[in-house]
């Protein structure tokens, strides 16, 4: 089923439909390691598309003694800074080397400090831009998740994640496959995600199929959303998926079948407990997407 923007009274839609949204400020976070380069490269990409302001990041994490009252521990600690220091300074002198080639304006800021300090300093950037990017694999391969979740759960910011399979793109998404679910957050990720969607030439709208009758499986509030982005000009077609035991694989599936560039969905629709211990959704998608993935909570 495809709904364009062709309903409705011309006027009011056909304006809405041509107001341009803009994306003046992109964050990259960066960590110093090589899978940095598929965040920087598209995070170039994104800027150069929208005339945008590259905010680049570098987080330089100090360990701290894992007995901070034990003799000895504030020698260690000041051992942790001093190496810690030190390594920052020569990821950020690679860094800027990187940065030095780009052919969009940046600038380049290092935080140092333990995860929680990194956490602060991470909300309070990510509040300043219109969408951070980051790369997958910082992500999955982090000791713990908090970070990321402090872009999406402190900042109430978008993210996009961006897998090494990506750093060779040099243009927007032309097919974009966003992943619907009747939850806030799936609707502030597709609302993020408008500036990439009035870009591409294909958006398909899906959902995996539950039991239940038509309103129950959320097909009328995904076409009251599919009606909404028809107003910003959005041609989207929807699909309801055949059900699946893992969600996640089936939008992935359906994702490679239809050659999408990238994936918008919402983040944690259940609690993070949830997700931690049975898993979910959202971890799967992180863990497993090989294409951008935009999320918002």
């Amino acid at each position: 089923m495809s709904i364009g923007n062709d309903t409705g009274k011309a006027g009011t839609d056909a304006a809405l439909a041509d107001t341009p949204i803009v994306v003046a400020d992109l964050a990259v976070i960066v960590t110093g390691a090589a899978s940095d380069e598929a965040a920087i490269a598209y995070g170039e990409t994104l800027a150069s598309e929208f005339g945008a302001h590259l905010d680049c990041h570098l987080l330089n994490h100090i360990p701290t003694p894992i007995l901070a009252t034990a003799p000895g521990s504030e020698t260690l600690a000041a051992e942790f800074a001093r190496q810690a220091e030190v390594v920052g300074e020569k990821a950020e002198e690679k860094l800027r080397g990187r940065l030095d080639r780009l052919g969009v304006p940046w600038e380049l800021r290092r935080s140092n400090g333990t995860l929680g300090e990194l956490g602060y300093a991470v909300t309070r950037q990510s509040g300043l831009v219109d969408l951070v990017v980051q790369s997958q694999r910082s992500v999955v391969e982090a000791t713990d998740m908090s970070l990321f979740e402090a872009v999406l759960f402190d900042a109430r910011m978008p993210i996009l994640l961006i897998p090494a399979e990506a750093a060779a793109v040099s243009g927007l998404p032309s097919t974009v496959l966003v992943a619907f679910r009747d939850t806030p957050e799936s609707a502030r990720a597709i609302a993020a995600a408008l500036p990439l969607l009035k870009r591409a030439t294909q958006v398909i709208l899906a959902t995996v199929a539950e039991e239940g009758a038509a309103e129950q499986r959320g097909l009328e509030p995904m076409n009251d959303m599919a009606r909404h982005l028809a107003r910003h000009g959005v041609k989207v077609e929807i699909r309801e998926l055949a059900a699946w035991k893992d969600p996640a694989e089936g939008l992935l599936k359906e994702a490679d079948a239809v050659g999408a560039e990238l994936v918008v969905a919402g983040a944690y629709g259940h609690s993070r407990l949830r997700e931690y211990l049975l898993g979910g959704v959202t971890r799967e998608l992180i863990r497993h997407c090989r294409l951008p993935l935009l999320m918002a909570h």
